[in-house]
């Protein structure tokens, strides 16, 4: 596309193509010259999952997340045109690496300018603004109007406001400014992955866990042992129900947790009143899918066993406090590993 302007300078993300468009200095010529923006589609950034409670580590062009935490790496080009041909580019990277808490609504954000690969492109300044969502304030720290070249560092704060048995989410929006004498500012935007801030944990009189943030489409993983005396037959019927039941739920798909009681206690019945239980003060009927999912309640999909109340309760305490820990909230999805 060609418009008439004075000066155009053009920005490539790695989240789409973006521009400068500028003014030049004065010009003696008797008609106004051409100049041309040009847009060159750049790679798409992808988002992976990384089931590890190590922090993500970076690939280019991709956002990695646990369920706490988020590495982006984006590739960018600033190219300059003039009169529609390229007189210079610079090329560089900018990561982020992001670390939530799950029991704070505060949390923290590094980024890095890399070092850009500069072809006829001194003189570009950068400045970085980033906005965190309605109920998030932010604060950026960055060496602001500093030169593409070397590689520059920052930090962003957040900090979250949600309301009793509320909840927010929202991604941040980056948004990188670039300058140069003789032309106008102009930059491009991209957006991190969604968290989640909530404040779900709550008893009939008191929360039971403080508010906290996660990424909610990284869908956590709650272990049991086989090994563990405290849970083992539990461990050992979920084992067998996955392998017996179509499409392995919990293994290779997830299961999706549910809140409402009566829900709940429909599921169990569907699963266990018929089940003959020898000794209701010794055993208890153990339902696979839980009857706290989505997809349990379905005996035509799961399976029941009898085994020793103390042990199917330890192993129940033990998935309370797994979605508790990791803010598994009503329709999260998480995975059930043995071993």
């Amino acid at each position: 596309m060609r418009i008439s302007a004075p000066g155009r300078a053009v920005i490539s993300a790695g989240l789409g193509t973006l521009l400068l468009t500028g003014v030049s200095a004065a010009t003696a010529q008797a008609t106004p010259a051409k100049y041309s923006i040009t847009f060159a589609q750049a790679p798409a950034v992808k988002t992976v999952y990384a089931a590890t409670d190590a922090a993500a580590s970076c690939r280019l062009n991709t956002i990695t997340i646990t369920r706490t935490s988020m590495c982006m790496d984006v590739g960018a080009r600033v190219d300059l045109r003039k009169n529609g041909k390229p007189v210079g580019s610079a090329s560089f990277d900018i990561k982020h690496s992001m670390t939530l808490k799950t029991n704070k609504l505060k949390w923290a954000e590094s980024f890095t300018v890399g070092k850009a690969r500069l072809v006829n492109a001194g003189g570009i300044h950068v400045a970085v603004s980033v906005g965190g969502g309605k109920g998030v304030k932010t604060a950026v720290k960055f060496p602001q109007g500093s030169t593409l070249g070397p590689a520059h560092k920052g930090t962003v704060g957040y900090a979250a406001s949600v309301g009793k048995k509320k909840q927010l989410a929202s991604p941040a929006s980056y948004r990188f400014t670039f300058t140069k004498a003789g032309y106008t500012a102009g930059g491009f935007t991209y957006k991190s992955a969604k968290y989640r801030c909530d404040d779900m944990f709550w008893g009939p009189k008191k929360r039971t866990k403080n508010p906290g943030c996660v990424f909610p489409s990284a869908s956590p993983i709650f272990t049991l042992s086989r090994g563990d005396a405290k849970v083992r037959q539990s461990a050992n019927h979920i084992l067998d129900a996955q392998r017996k039941i179509a499409g392995h739920p919990g293994a290779s798909t997830p299961l999706h947790r549910i809140t409402n009681e009566k829900t709940i206690n429909a599921h169990r019945k569907a699963m266990c009143a018929k089940v003959h239980n020898p000794d209701p003060k010794k055993y208890d009927c153990d339902e696979y899918p839980f009857a706290a999912s989505k997809e349990g309640g379905n005996p035509a999909r799961g399976s029941t066993r009898i085994i020793s109340a103390g042990d199917n309760r330890s192993a129940g305490a033990r998935l309370g406090g797994f979605y508790k820990a990791q803010r598994v909230l009503n329709g999260d999805g998480y995975y059930v590993h043995i071993k």
